[in-house]
This record gives C-alpha cells, sequence and structure tokens, in this order.
C-alpha cells in the first residue's frame, strides 16, 4: 500500500471519463460483485450492459509475482493494439515508461486483494489534446482458491483511430484502490463447484473475434 499512497500523491483529482466508458466499467464491476458475492448498491443490471462491455473485457493470470499474461482480451483490445493481446504479458497495453508502474499498481490487485482502477492517457500528434482512459482490475480466485486471476476492462474515451495505440499513466488523475477489509469470499460451493474464474472465460468465444 506504501507505493499507491506514494503513487497518490504526486496525482491530483481524477477526471471522469465520459458516461458510456464509465457505464462500462460499472457494468464490469457489478457483474464481478455478483460473482465473489461482494456488497452491491446495484441489486439488479440489465444483462445487455454486459454483453456490450465484453469487448473491453480481459483475464489476467497471474503466474509468479510480478508476472501477469493475458488469457482472454475483447475484440475492442485487439483493435487498439493491432494485434492479439492473448499470451502477451499485461505490460504490453503500456508504453515504455509506463510499465512498471503499471505492473506495481496491478500487483495491489492481488496483494490487497483490492479493486485497482488505474486511469491513463493516449497520447496523439502534437497539437491534438490526449484521450482519456482508464484499466479497472477486478481479483478473482482461481480453482485451488488462490488469487491468481483479474477479470477487468480497459476503456478510452474517444477515437483511437487505426493504428496501434499505447497507454501512459495519467499524471493529473489519482489511482483507485478498494482494499477489501474482510477476507475474500469464496461462493465455489455455492456456484456448484465452477470457479469465479471459470464463470467468467465462458463467453470466451464472445469475447475475442479474430478476422484476420
Amino acid at each position: 500500500m506504501k507505493f499507491i499512497r506514494a503513487f497518490e500523491a504526486s496525482h491530483s483529482a481524477t477526471t471522469k471519463l465520459a458516461p458510456a466508458e464509465a457505464r462500462i466499467l460499472h457494468t464490469l464491476e457489478q457483474d464481478w460483485r455478483t460473482i465473489t458475492a461482494q456488497p452491491s448498491a446495484v441489486t439488479r443490471f440489465d444483462p445487455a450492459l454486459l454483453d456490450a462491455a465484453l469487448p473491453h473485457a480481459f483475464m489476467l493470470e497471474r503466474t509468479a509475482p510480478g508476472a501477469l499474461r493475458t488469457r482472454v482480451a475483447g475484440q475492442r483490445l485487439h483493435e487498439m493494439l493491432q494485434m492479439d493481446p492473448r499470451g502477451m504479458p499485461f505490460t504490453a497495453f503500456f508504453s515504455d515508461a509506463s510499465r512498471d508502474t503499471a505492473l506495481r499498481l496491478a500487483e495491489t490487485a492481488f496483494t490487497g486483494p483490492a479493486v485497482v482502477g488505474i486511469p491513463l492517457t493516449v497520447h496523439r500528434s502534437l497539437g491534438r489534446r490526449p484521450l482519456r482512459a482508464e484499466a479497472l482490475l477486478l481479483p478473482l480466485r482461481d480453482s485451488k482458491g488462490a488469487l491468481s486471476r483479474v477479470m477487468g476492462a480497459l476503456v478510452v474515451s474517444g477515437n483511437t483511430g487505426t493504428r496501434g495505440i499505447r497507454f501512459d499513466l495519467a499524471s493529473d488523475q489519482s489511482v483507485r484502490c478498494d482494499v477489501m477489509d474482510t477476507p475474500y469470499p469464496d461462493r465455489r460451493a455455492r456456484l456448484g463447484k465452477v470457479t469465479p474464474s471459470e464463470r467468467v472465460e465462458k463467453p470466451n468465444l464472445r469475447l475475442v473475434v479474430n478476422n484476420g
């Protein structure tokens, strides 16, 4: 948590995303709260909203401390990077200058455990304002009960064009880090021995579309 506090100390108040992108992150988080039995102010939400959010979603696997691999990636993420991020490290989404810090922030989702929101920007050509973006990380247990997965989403407010982009950490926004005060719940018994991560990965064919 010291790293999060130090990072926040150099950043000012959070700037909100455009409503459509903020709704995508909210929808994914509500679905995660349903899977993990986390408290939520919303008891029901429209499944159609979740379908619309899936192209922005991803699943990460922590293979070792500081090593995160992308297992599932939505079509919108393919388009933004102009490549298939599956099997690649989480840092592939970021510029060289932001990779180490982004990885350390992402580690907090496991070590907290915590819900982590990382404010981002996309730099564009001279004279054009950077685009606002955000990554949301939501921890999950694997089949052995270990916190080794992250369900999340990455959204951008604005047109990213047709060239591959990489993300930088926003210098004028603060990181969200909601540490869970109680032991992380495990609903596997109530889900008929289906783990939360397996339940999330079922829409794999809907998430990933390869038109190449």
